[in-house]
Order: structure tokens, then C-alpha cells, then sequence
């Protein structure tokens, strides 16, 4: 009798673990994008409610100034490039001409610091070309992800002022994940361990998930929000009634 209430005192136990939680639908992976240089937007290439490749194509700046810097920097470079070669020469002249006792060490010494000083600035040439290069790719703001427009703050014309706190120009979510987020007591949290698998009732599907967070949420009864991460399968949105059924 004992080994028999034992028995449904565990088959209870392990009911009450299983217990389904209301949960609700919230974005995966929610981040407000901007560009890091100024400049005035020209074009904003995707909509709210699109879904974007990796690397596709966001929001483009007037590139104008960032191209010419590119221009200027190429053109520095070139003419550097003769000075440095020009050095180079002049030193091996100056090299030969003190092995032959004709030339001084004043004279020697002279030309080992042009040609240093002409290499040094190739360098530093070579340097603002690249970061005028870095500063052009980044008039156009790109998907660092798969991802799903969530809103789009920009619209062609608005001035970027990137000296000051950048505005956040498009909304963007992970486009194959959802979460589902519900509240739990300390007690319920106490079991829950992160990377587990987890199941989701939402949209008339059953998903098989993991979780991914466990955040605790302070107040006058503290409380532990869970969430976990599932395959967005068509139809499923933010904001969309769920459950969570834990392990």
C-alpha cells in the first residue's frame, strides 16, 4: 500500500513539473539598428513586416564625401608612393657615394631620415585609405543576420549625426526564431535550467524548444520571467497568446 502511494505521490509530482504556463510571443533577438558615420539617408530599402537575408541590403547614406575621401586618399598615396621611391633612390645614391669616401656621415644620416620620413608617411596614407574605405562601406547599413523588419524609423532625408547618440534607423528580429516568455513563481523558477528543452503551445502548434533565459522580475511578489526560443513557423507573431510546458 505504502510502495503504491509512493508511486502516485511521484506520478503526481512529475504532473505538477509538467504543468503548462500562459505565456505570450515576443521577437527573438529584438535590435535597434543605425549606421556609425553621418550623413543624410538616401534610400531605406526594406519595410516593416519584410524578411531580410544576411548581408542584404538595409538603408543606404549619400555616400559623396565618404567617396571623395576615398579619391583623395588614393591620390595621396600615389604621389607618397614617388616621394618614398624618390628617397629610396636618393639614399642608395648617398650609400654609394660614402663607400667611395666622397659623400659625409652628415650626408648619409640626412638621407636615412628622408627615406624614413617618406615611408613613414606612405604609411600613414595608406592608413586613411583604409579607414576612408571602412567609412564609405558604412554609409550602407546591411542585415547582420537573417532577420524580420520589425519598424522602420528612417525615411530618406533624415540627417544622421553619428558625433551624437546615433538614432536607431530600422527595427530588426532573428526571421527563424520567436520566443515565448512567461511568469513564474521563485519556486517554479527554482527547477529551471537553461538549455533545456521545452515545448510551446501557440497558434494551434505544438514546437519543440529550449530555453534561453530566466530573468527576474522585481516587484511587490518577485517573480521570474522564462523564455523560451522555437522555430517561427508561419502565421506565429509578438504579442500572440502561448503556453510554455516545461520539463
Amino acid at each position: 500500500m505504502n510502495g503504491r502511494n509512493g508511486f502516485i505521490g511521484l506520478l503526481m509530482a512529475g504532473t505538477a513539473w509538467a504543468a503548462d504556463h500562459p505565456a505570450e510571443l515576443h521577437w527573438s533577438q529584438a535590435v535597434a539598428v543605425s549606421v556609425p558615420v553621418s550623413g543624410v539617408v538616401e534610400r531605406v530599402a526594406v519595410q516593416p513586416g519584410q524578411t531580410v537575408r544576411q548581408g542584404e541590403l538595409l538603408l543606404a547614406l549619400d555616400a559623396t564625401v565618404y567617396q571623395a575621401a576615398v579619391l583623395e586618399a588614393r591620390a595621396d598615396i600615389e604621389r607618397l608612393t614617388e616621394d618614398a621611391a624618390e628617397a629610396r633612390r636618393d639614399l642608395d645614391r648617398v650609400k654609394e657615394l660614402y663607400a667611395r669616401t666622397v659623400s659625409s656621415t652628415t650626408e648619409l644620416d640626412a638621407a636615412k631620415l628622408r627615406q624614413a620620413r617618406a615611408q613613414a608617411q606612405l604609411a600613414a596614407a595608406q592608413a586613411r585609405l583604409e579607414r576612408a574605405r571602412r567609412q564609405l562601406a558604412e554609409t550602407e547599413l546591411r542585415a547582420p543576420f537573417d532577420a524580420l523588419v520589425t519598424d522602420r524609423q528612417a525615411e530618406p532625408g533624415l540627417v544622421v549625426a553619428a558625433q551624437c547618440q546615433p538614432p536607431a534607423l530600422l527595427t530588426l528580429a532573428h526571421a527563424g526564431e520567436i520566443l515565448a516568455r512567461a511568469r513564474l513563481t521563485p519556486a517554479q523558477a527554482a527547477g529551471v535550467r537553461i538549455g533545456a528543452a521545452a515545448s510551446v503551445q501557440a497558434g494551434g502548434r505544438s514546437l519543440s524548444g529550449r530555453i534561453v533565459a530566466l530573468r527576474y522580475a522585481a516587484g511587490e511578489r518577485p517573480a521570474y520571467w522564462v523564455e523560451v526560443a522555437v522555430p517561427r513557423a508561419p502565421g506565429l507573431m509578438a504579442g500572440q497568446a502561448a503556453s510554455i510546458r516545461l520539463p
